[in-house]
């Protein structure tokens, strides 16, 4: 059985890991491709930021989920092991684990040329093949090293051609703090990453757009956009945050298409508490659900979730982004009720003037149904009205 094993700290793993890990698989033509992330590197300290072992290992597991036509596992042993993390202990772990296979060490050129004056030196060169990436067009000085050294390289020793992908973990962490970054990543490790909290993430849009649109309803999408973008200028318009208007405007409906008996189980998975009040408000569900998933599954902020939670009725005493998001809702390209142009006009003059013109038209509409109003669309009202009058 021919393996190899890829190690890093893998924090985060992204595409750089991933398709150099692909890419030695191939060449080599392995059973079997091991990414197995470090407990603690002997050469470098784990930086303050790091994500715990637990999540750097289950990172691992996807990544390695996305290597296609091969097979690969992402391997624990490092990290039950503890300590610092040499390849050597590791190299002797695997040969036990797996006796009588072929095993290859995968690593960069830099961590060739320097393999001499490692841990165990000896004994990796006589036990182990060696894949190293060479990033340059030009191996005269790799294929120079290995000839200078045919008498302490006892095994195979490939170089394998692979363009540098030109992203650091450091760089990508710093990244994800600014909502940037997610094209370095596949999708399931961003969306881990999100759910997780991890590196002070914050989602940026596009990225989250594409892991949203599968919670939503086709027919759904286009005034999601229309809302997207509208929050967008009216966040520019008045202040707000812009990133998190955007992310709130794509996920206020994400719980939208369930109908009570979804919105009650979805209740029970997340954990969600909703009043007697809320129930028989059958058409608010969905904003008090979406606030609740989209904050435990996407990593947004408490200032997001209260914007979803809010959008369809308002409340007192409303944030900027809140009051944002319930007109974006409102007045998106889409609309076209009796009023409406008149309402986004005044969205960007008057920002509390249109949230009290378009939650009476909301009550009246509601009214005009037959329909009890939720308590708290009157009280957003009457606290607007007392403020503009003082």
């Amino acid at each position: 059985m021919k393996i190899g094993f890829f190690g890093g700290t893998f924090d985060p793993p992204h595409l750089g890991h991933i398709g150099a890990a692909y890419t030695a698989a191939k060449a080599l033509d392995l059973d079997l491709l091991l990414l197995i992330p470090t407990a603690s590197p002997p050469h470098k300290k784990l930086p303050e930021d790091t994500a715990g072992s637990y999540h750097r290992f289950e990172m691992a597991k996807l990544a390695a989920g996305e290597l296609e036509g091969i097979k690969a596992e992402a391997s624990d042993i490092e990290l039950i092991r503890g300590g610092s993390s040499y390849t050597a202990d590791t190299a002797e772990e695997l040969s036990r684990l797996y006796p009588g296979s072929e095993l290859w060490l995968i690593c960069g050129e830099d961590m060739l040329l320097s393999l001499p004056q490692w841990y165990k030196a000896r004994w990796l060169a006589e036990n182990l093949n060696i894949a190293a990436f060479s990033r340059s067009e030009d191996d005269t000085e790799l294929i120079e090293f290995i000839r200078s050294n045919t008498g302490f390289f006892k095994k195979q020793v490939e170089l394998i051609k692979k363009e540098p992908v030109i992203i650091s973990s450091t760089e990508l962490r710093s990244m994800l703090k600014q909502a940037r970054g997610a094209k370095w990543l596949s999708k399931s490790v961003y969306a881990y990453i999100l759910s997780n909290r991890l590196y002070g993430v914050k989602p940026e849009p596009d990225a989250l757009w594409e892991l949203v649109q599968p919670w939503i309803k086709k027919k759904r999408l286009d005034h999601v956009q229309g809302c997207r973008s509208e929050a967008v200028n009216l966040a520019l318009q008045w202040g707000a945050d812009v990133t998190d208007a955007e992310n709130a405007a794509i996920l206020h409906d994400i719980t939208k298409k369930y109908d009570r008996a979804g919105q009650l189980l979805l209740c029970e998975k997340y954990d969600i508490t909703v009043s007697n009040s809320d129930l028989e408000h059958e058409n608010i569900l969905h904003a008090i659900t979406g606030a609740e998933v989209a904050y435990k599954l996407f990593g947004i902020s408490q200032e997001v979730r209260d914007a979803i939670r809010w959008h369809s009725t308002g409340r007192a005493d409303m944030s900027l982004l809140e009051k944002i998001i319930y007109l974006a809702d409102l007045i998106e390209p889409g609309r076209d009720f009796d009023g409406v142009e008149e309402l986004r006009r005044k969205a960007y003059t008057d920002l509390d003037e249109a949230l009290i013109m378009g939650l009476e038209q909301c009550l009246d509409y509601i009214n005009k149904k037959g329909i009890v109003p939720q308590g708290n669309t009157a009280e957003a009202l009457n606290y607007l009205r007392q403020t503009k009058d003082r």
